[in-house]
């Protein structure tokens, strides 16, 4: 197999915090994602000569740990019998940064093993695979989705066109996993009931603003449920923040370009690094006026 499949990286406007159940893979709140094109993984997968399993990222040779991992999630729906296989996946997407390398990696190689197995799932089978292995790259395969409490997907429409920016804080890997940073504050923050019941009304709010067109309560109603979601890591036994100074820096010089008049928002997921929503005809002008506050990287997400 000479071609690679992609996959993309999505950020939830309503987040996705905290699994219900495990087996089947639900989320405690229904949430809401925009899909973007340029964070993207691309997967392929070939016969392993030497009749071993290896998983490379970048090039980079994988731990037997990290392969026995992607060897027993692709096992689950892939022949038994099958022979030896490399898995070799290259991500524009920071590895473990709270930027989707899972949800764009995951869909990458569930892709991948459908076109190597020639399994000829639809994306519907693929779409419930894939939340196996990352609950949220099941959001990746729509450019707009809906994940729901029972775990169904579906797509949703929007007549805006979105952009949405990276201001980069830190690409370097998590200290504290979403996995376990996740299980940290279902199982002991004191405010993460709430968070679930605010979730549940944002998620009605946002698809009404969805609809609507209506950019400016998107815009408010993803500010606030990030604040939410990240408010119950400090309120976990033990506390913590994936936010640093920078990322609240970020934050504010947000808030002062809206006070200016520029319609954007941010966002955050379970990472240091901020994201910027906005509408694509401001792309331009946004960019130049951010580059001027915001002095490391910025990443544009969308084609």
């Amino acid at each position: 197999m000479d071609s690679y499949s992609l996959g993309y990286a999505n950020i939830a406007l309503v987040k996705y915090w905290g699994k219900k159940s495990k087996d089947p893979v639900l989320p405690y709140n229904p949430n809401i994602s925009l899909r973007l094109d340029n964070l993207l993984s691309k997967t392929k997968i070939e016969k392993n000569n030497n009749n071993i399993d290896e998983f490379y990222i970048n090039d980079e040779k994988q731990s037997q740990e990290e392969v026995d991992k992607m060897i027993k999630f692709i096992s689950k729906f892939t022949p038994t019998n099958r022979e030896a296989i490399t898995i070799r996946s290259y991500n524009t997407v920071p590895t473990a940064a709270g930027l989707s390398s899972s949800s764009s990696g995951t869909m990458a190689l569930v892709l991948a093993c459908n076109e190597y197995f020639k399994l000829n799932k639809t994306t519907k089978e693929l779409v419930e695979i894939a939340k196996e292995g990352s609950g949220s790259s099941c959001r990746s395969f729509y450019k707009l989705a809906a994940w729901l409490e029972d775990g169904s997907v579906e797509e949703l429409q929007c007549s805006l066109d979105f952009g949405m920016m990276v201001l980069v804080v830190n690409e370097d890997r998590k200290k504290i996993s979403s996995r376990v940073a996740m299980e940290r504050c279902v199982q002991t923050s004191t405010t993460f009931d709430a968070w679930v019941e605010k979730a549940k009304g944002d998620f009605v709010l946002m698809k009404e603003a969805l609809k609507d067109a209506n950019f400016e309560k998107i815009g408010e109603i993803t500010e606030s449920n990030a604040l939410a979601m990240h408010g119950t890591t400090s309120t976990s036994t033990p506390s913590f923040s994936f936010l640093t100074e920078e990322s609240h820096m970020a934050m504010d010089i947000v808030k002062e370009l809206r006070s200016k008049g520029y319609k954007c928002y941010f966002t955050m997921d379970a990472g240091p690094n901020v994201k910027v929503l906005y509408l694509r005809e401001d792309q331009d002008k946004l960019y130049e006026e951010i580059s001027k506050l915001w002095k490391k990287k910025i990443i544009l997400c969308m084609e």
